[in-house]
């Protein structure tokens, strides 16, 4: 009993010693709470009750990298000093300080973010691309009447703002964009406006020494996405950008902002999920007016960057690839401007042209000082219509009419694009045509020569076009080339409304992604398809012969008629091969007619096996995206039903009946063939390998920011075709004919090049007024193919010059690691 009573007191006591732990924990976590309120925090909780409060800030996260299949960087986050104004702060003679900032950031020619969407130089213009919601949005923001023109905004901007009359349009736009800004921030004043970035040490050091003259103005640091290629890579990276209220509508559950960032096109959009990081978080200090007071430390959740994606792309082969037919484009214009080609023409079509396609700024002009040479076409330009200071189109037909009666000079608009910074006086060029000793002639001559005047500024054909490499043995996309192109850098951070502008008004239309959304007729280059649906289907055998007889009766009028003598000359006995290398329209027309009534099902099965009818697969926006109402999207009878209908309200019988002549025709890759380069560089790798076609992709891997593989691509094999050994030899030998035979249609062009590549080339007539398209395709190297390629030029056909294969040849070698002006080099000497 005594033990029981012992044993109950002793339990007793630990419940006591329990309890006295318990209560003197809660004391201690009492007085640290009551430490942290009065000591640590309290002159917060101080200004709390006097009215300041918490805002959660976002802290955004460093986006991923894009690289090349090497490791060399495509897209890149640049940190970099950046000039911001505090909104919060207020300053007397706000309008002074801004202008007086601006022309501190001018002088050490930094890039001022303008983010006015109106035209600072007369007549004003909208920025807006026609985009309703953007232009509705903008007034709402800036409370301006939604009925108002894009100068009635800007003068009621520049009256709410109370700008000064004797301030110009172009400083007056810039103090806008600013003030609208800042205006925008109105009630969250905690965000601070950028106005520059990526500033120099002068201009931090000039800011440092002037803080007191400007306020409100502070320097920080931001990270900028930059695309070191620039554009080269346009068309393939795309551009990221603010979030439009439609993207904002489908992402808001996705975590994202009215400030956010996005990607906007190309691999940047495409791969948005991955690229984008996880934004962070800090708490900030505010007043009542929602002012900034501090930051508080600490708090928040740090942010966590964004994938890295790692593409196929070789940019130093896409590069080569860009530059070359730039070049070829450049040789072909001045054959055709100095008198050595079909379809030439003058000097002065050029620089018509070069007016009708604004590549000589007609809105500069306008606003240009009297004194400069500018501001005497400008006088020109009113003495004959007053009213054409407000209205561009009025006053480009009167320059474009003076130039055409020779009131205005060919040297004149030279140097104008000189004032207006189009062109530079390096070479001294514009010097000696201001002196008198060279003519506009050879100026204009010169500077196309060094591409200071570039075959996208003059728009004389040709000058577009594309250039596609792939691997055969995967999906991989070496290179994707768009000619002329864009600097997607004009298009980020600062979004360049006006240059934006310039590009959709462009008549070479420099945002098209030509590869895989310009689709041409393929001409010849096609023909292997037909040569593989004839050997296969037991038409013909590699050695049966056929007889050109130059024109083709059989299929009907009209008669359907070989290249060679316009239909009456003759290729002779030709087997497949030789038709290829000689590439014979009369050999191809016979074996199509001779399939019988199903011809054209037969050669659409071959088409599909090859990929014509679908999308190569790339994670880009390309062409057949688009095309989902398309029955088939090659040469077919439902195909020219479907268009026929699209095309006439009341289409006739034969506006729908298939014919056998739209079989032959389709046999030499006319009729409805149309194809995008794309498509046709995977047909040809397709053919290369032996009948394998790939998907094409151009993401490689994707790791996380420290380097740990996340995914990597797995090769899709969409169709496997069963070629038989012997078709695959004809169409390959006759192939090597084209470059190689004594008769080969691109023997001149290849002769003594270190490498046998298997090539087809074709042409395509699509104007009677303009040269046809030339279009090339090949795979190399012929023993042990690695690469395919495919180079598409519209309206480039040049004998002279003969672009495309040049174009083939540069990227070819490069892929190669070739020295080209080492001539007859083995290739024993080229193994990879």
């Amino acid at each position: 009993m005594k033990e029981l009573l012992q044993n109950i007191t002793k339990l007793e006591n630990y419940r006591l010693y329990v309890m006295h732990g318990v209560i003197l924990l809660l004391f201690f976590i009492l007085v640290l709470k009551l430490f942290s309120l009065q000591i640590a925090k309290g002159e917060y909780f101080s200004q709390e009750v006097n009215g300041t409060a918490l805002r959660e800030v976002e802290v955004e996260a460093a986006r991923g990298t894009i690289y090349d299949r090497y490791g060399r960087p495509l897209a890149i986050n640049n940190t970099a000093y950046a000039v911001s104004l505090d909104p919060s702060v207020g300053v007397d003679n706000l309008n002074k300080v801004l202008s007086d900032l601006i022309d501190v950031l001018e002088k050490n020619d930094e890039k001022i973010v303008e983010t006015l969407p109106i035209t600072s130089s007369l007549p004003h213009e909208f920025l807006f691309d026609g985009s309703e919601s953007q232009e509705k949005r903008w007034k709402e923001d800036m409370n301006l009447d939604q009925s108002y023109t894009a100068e009635q905004c800007f003068n009621e901007l520049e009256k709410r703002f109370e700008l000064s009359d004797d301030i110009d349009n172009e400083k007056a736009g810039k103090i806008l964009a600013l003030r609208c800004a800042l205006y925008k921030r109105r009630y969250s004043k905690y965000i601070p406006v950028t106005v520059a970035y990526n500033v120099s040490e002068k201009t931090l050091t000039t800011l440092r020494e002037q803080g007191s003259s400007f306020p409100c103005a502070f320097i920080d640091t931001q990270s900028n996405r930059e695309y070191p290629y620039g554009k080269y890579f346009s068309h393939i990276l795309g551009y990221i950008g603010n979030i439009t209220d439609e993207e904002l509508k489908e992402k808001s559950k996705d975590g994202y902002s009215i400030n956010d960032n996005i990607g906007k096109d190309g691999i940047e959009k495409a791969y948005e999920d991955d690229l984008r990081g996880t934004d962070g978080s800090q708490y900030i200090e505010v007043d009542s007016s929602g002012r900034r007071i501090s930051t508080i430390e600490n708090e928040g959740v740090s942010p966590s960057p964004g994938n890295n994606v790692y593409l196929t792309i070789d940019a130093e082969l896409q590069k080569k690839a860009y530059d070359a037919l730039e070049d070829a484009l450049t040789e072909v214009q001045l054959d055709r401007l100095t008198g050595g080609a079909d379809y030439g023409y003058s000097v002065s079509d050029v620089f018509e042209s070069m007016i009708e396609s604004n590549n000589i700024r007609i809105k500069n002009i306008l606003n240009s000082a009297d004194d400069t040479t500018q501001g005497k076409i400008k006088s020109y330009i009113l003495s004959q219509d007053e009213n054409a200071a407000s209205d561009v189109e009025k006053a480009r037909e009167i320059l474009l009419t003076g130039y055409k009666q020779n009131a205005i000079s060919g040297s004149q608009l030279l140097i104008a694009m000189y004032e207006q910074g189009l062109i530079t006086d390096d070479d001294e060029i514009i010097t000696k045509l201001k002196s008198g000793a060279i003519s506009s002639s050879t100026a204009l001559i010169s500077k196309m020569r060094s591409q200071e005047i570039t075959p996208q500024m003059t728009a004389m054909d040709p000058c577009t076009g594309s250039v596609v490499v792939n691997d055969v043995n995967s999906g991989d996309v070496l290179a994707a080339v768009t000619y002329p192109s864009y600097d997607n850098n004009e298009l980020v951070n600062s979004f360049n409304n006006e240059y934006y502008i310039n590009l959709q008004n462009d008549p070479t239309t420099p945002m098209v992604n030509r590869p895989y959304q310009e689709p041409r007729a393929p001409g010849s280059t096609f023909k292997m398809i037909t040569a593989a649906a004839a050997l296969e289907e037991g038409i013909i055998g590699p050695n049966t012969t056929i007889y050109d007889e130059g024109t083709f009766t059989e299929a009907g009028k009209p008669y359907a008629r070989c290249w060679i003598g316009s239909g009456s000359g003759s290729h002779g006995y030709v087997n497949v091969s030789e038709a290829l290398e000689v590439s014979c329209n009369y050999f191809f027309y016979t074996v199509a007619y001779n399939m019988g009534s199903d011809a054209i099902t037969k050669l659409n099965n071959y088409m599909r096996a090859f990929g014509l009818d679908n999308p190569t697969g790339v994670e880009i926006y390309e062409l057949y995206d688009s095309m989902t109402d398309y029955p088939s999207r090659i040469s077919s009878p439902e195909y020219k039903e479907y268009v026929a209908k699209q095309r006439y309200e009341n289409p006739t019988a034969s506006d729908l009946r298939w014919t056998a002549g739209d079989t032959i025709r389709t046999a030499i890759g006319q009729s409805s063939n149309n194809y995008t380069a794309a498509t046709l560089a995977k047909y040809i790798a397709t053919l290369a390998n032996g009948g394998t076609r790939y998907k094409n992709h151009f993401m490689s891997k994707i790791t996380d920011s420290n380097g740990n593989l996340l995914s990597e691509y797995e090769d899709v094999i969409e169709e496997q075709l069963s070629l038989k050994e012997s078709t695959l030899d004809a169409i390959f030998e006759g192939m090597n004919l084209v470059t190689n035979g004594e008769k080969g249609t691109l023997r001149n062009s290849f002769k003594d090049y270190p490498v046998n590549v298997a090539a087809k080339s074709g042409t395509a007539q699509e104007s009677q007024k303009r040269s046809e398209h030339t279009i090339f395709v090949a795979f190399a190297p012929y023993e042990s193919p690695e690469i395919s390629i495919s180079v598409l030029i519209p309206y480039g056909n040049n004998a002279s010059t003969a672009p495309a294969p040049t174009v083939a040849k540069e990227v070819i070698s490069k892929y190669m690691q070739l020295d080209t002006t080492v001539e007859n080099r083995s290739y024993d000497a080229l193994v990879r």
